[in-house]
C-alpha cells in the first residue's frame, strides 16, 4: 500500500548512513538523538521545538509499523536529523558536570525561574549525562507540568522519553534543547492553581469524574486572544474566575482515573465534532498536552493538581477555538469504506468520512485499522500527526470503552493531513 511513498533519492545525512538497511532501530534512533540533543542558539521554531518529541513519538511507533512501511518510517528519522542540523548554530555552554543530579535539578529549577539559559544548559547537561528518563520525570515533573513556555511541551517529553528509552537507548541529553525553551519565558505558566487554598484530592472512593466532563463542556466561548499560540490560548482562561470556577471542585472530588479519561474523551470529541480549521495544531494539542500531564501525574504530587492543569489546558483550547457545544454524540452513518481506502485518496479524501470509517470499524477489524493509523503516521512528515496518533492509540488502550472515539479522532486528523498535503516535505 505504501510502495508509492518509498523515497528514491539517495541518503544524504549528517549521520553518514551508508548502511541504513543493516542498522537496527535502536542504533538509528540513538544516532538521531545525539544530533538533536544540542540546543540551538536562537529561539526555537516549531521544527526545533518538536524535534525531541517527534523523535520519541516516531520511536514509539516504529516497532509497530508493518514491513512495507518501515523503510519510509526509518527515513523519516534520517530526515529529522537532517532538518535539525540545518538549523541555526548550536548554543555554546560553559559546561561544568558535577555529577550530582539532585543539585543539578535544584539548579535547573532556579535557572528556569531566573531565565538563565546558560545555567539551564549546564544543569540539563549534568542531568542528561547521569539520569534515566524515569529519573528525569521524577526530578522535574512538578516543576515542568504547569509551564506554558516551550508551548507547554515539556510534559510531553517527560511522559514519552521513558517508554522509548527505558535503558538509555536515546540520550537523556535530549532534555537540553527543550528545557532551554522552557526557560526562555519563565513567567509563562498556569497560575490559578496556586492562587487560593491548595488543591487536594478527595478521599472519596466514587468511581466517577466528579462532573469534570460537564465542567469542560461549560467552557465559555471567548474567541482567539490575538494568537493561536498555546500560551495566549491557555493564559486566557488561567484565572480563578474561569478555569478555577469550572474545575476546582470537580478535580477535588474526582477519581483520578475517571477524571483523566473524561479529559481525554472531551479532547477527542472536540477533534471529532469541530470543523477541521484548527485540527492540525489546535485540537491535536488539546489532547496531547493534557494527556502528558496526566501521564506524569505520579511524579507531580497530588493527582488533583495534574487533573487541574490538564483540564485548564483543554478549557483554554475550547474557549478560544470551539464553535459549538460539546455534545458527545456521533451521528455519521457508516460510509462503507475502510480507512486505508479513504486515505489513499490523498487530497480527495474527506476527514469526516475517514472518521466515520474508523468509528464504524467492527472490533474484529480494529487491528487492521490501528495498523493503518500507525503506518500512516510513521511515514508522514508532520510531527503533530505523529504525536497525535500515538496519543490517540494510548488513550484507546487506556480506555477501551472509548476506543472507537479515539481511533475515529485519529483518523480524522490523518485525513486532514492527507487532504492538505505538505509541499515542504523533503521526502515527497
Amino acid at each position: 500500500m505504501f510502495s508509492h511513498l518509498t523515497p528514491t533519492s539517495p541518503i544524504a545525512s549528517p549521520l553518514d548512513l551508508t548502511a541504513l538497511d543493516a542498522m537496527s532501530d535502536v542504533t538509528l534512533g540513538g544516532l538521531v538523538a545525539d544530533i538533536i540533543s544540542h540546543p540551538r542558539h536562537d529561539p526555537a521554531d516549531s521544527f526545533v521545538l518538536h524535534a525531541p518529541l517527534e523523535l520519541a513519538a516516531r520511536m514509539a511507533l516504529l516497532p509497530h509499523v508493518r514491513p512495507d512501511a518501515r523503510p519510509l518510517a526509518r527515513r523519516r528519522l534520517v530526515s529529522l536529523a537532517d532538518g535539525y542540523s540545518e538549523r541555526a548554530p548550536s548554543a555554546h555552554a560553559n559546561i561544568v558536570d558535577s555529577g550530582d543530579v539532585v543539585a543539578a535539578a535544584g539548579l535547573l529549577t532556579r535557572a528556569i525561574e531566573a531565565g538563565d539559559l546558560d545555567a539551564v544548559d549546564m544543569a540539563a547537561t549534568t542531568l542528561g549525562r547521569h539520569c534515566s528518563g524515569t529519573q528525569l520525570r521524577h526530578l522535574l515533573a512538578e516543576q515542568i507540568a504547569p509551564r506554558l513556555s516551550a508551548a507547554a511541551h515539556g510534559s510531553i517529553f517527560l511522559y514519552q522519553l521513558p517508554r522509548v528509552s527505558p535503558r538509555g537507548e536515546l540520550t537523556t541529553g535530549l532534555l537540553r534543547p527543550l528545557i532551554r525553551e522552557v526557560a526562555r519565558y519563565p513567567d509563562w505558566l498556569i497560575g490559578w492553581i496556586d492562587e487560593q487554598e491548595p488543591i487536594a484530592t478527595s478521599t472519596s472512593t466514587r468511581n466517577d469524574d466528579g462532573g469534570l466532563f460537564d465542567a469542560i463542556s461549560s467552557a465559555p466561548q471567548l474567541g482567539i486572544p490575538g494568537s493561536t499560540f498555546i500560551f495566549p490560548i491557555v493564559a486566557q482562561v488561567d484565572h480563578a474566575e474561569i478555569a478555577g470556577a469550572l474545575v476546582r471542585q470537580p478535580v477535588t472530588t474526582a477519581d483520578f482515573r475517571a477524571g483523566a479519561r473524561s479529559i481525554m474523551r472531551a479532547a477527542a470529541w472536540t477533534m471529532l465534532l469541530e470543523p477541521v480549521d484548527h485540527a492540525p495544531y489546535g485540537w491535536s494539542h488539546a489532547l496531547t498536552l493534557p494527556q502528558s500531564v496526566l501521564g506524569i501525574a505520579g511524579d507531580i504530587g497530588d493527582p488533583a493538581r495534574a487533573l487541574a492543569i490538564a483540564a485548564t489546558q483543554l478549557i483554554g483550547f475550547r474557549a478560544a477555538l470551539s464553535t459549538r457545544p460539546l455534545l458527545p454524540r456521533f451521528e455519521q452513518p457508516d460510509p462503507g469504506v475502510d480507512l486505508a481506502s479513504e486515505l489513499a485518496l490523498g487530497r480527495e479524501c474527506e476527514p469526516d468520512r475517514a472518521a466515520s470509517a474508523a468509528w464504524h470499524t467492527p472490533a474484529s477489524m480494529r487491528r487492521t485499522l490501528i495498523d493503518t493509523l500507525v503506518a500512516n503516521a510513521a511515514t508522514a512528515h508532520d510531527a503533530h500527526l505523529v504525536k497525535y496518533t500515538l496519543a490517540s492509540l494510548d488513550a484507546a488502550a487506556d480506555d477501551p470503552g472509548s476506543a472507537s472515539l479515539h481511533l475515529a479522532a485519529a483518523a480524522k486528523l490523518a485525513a486532514v493531513w492527507a487532504q492538505r498535503g505538505d509541499p515542504d516535505d523533503p521526502l515527497s
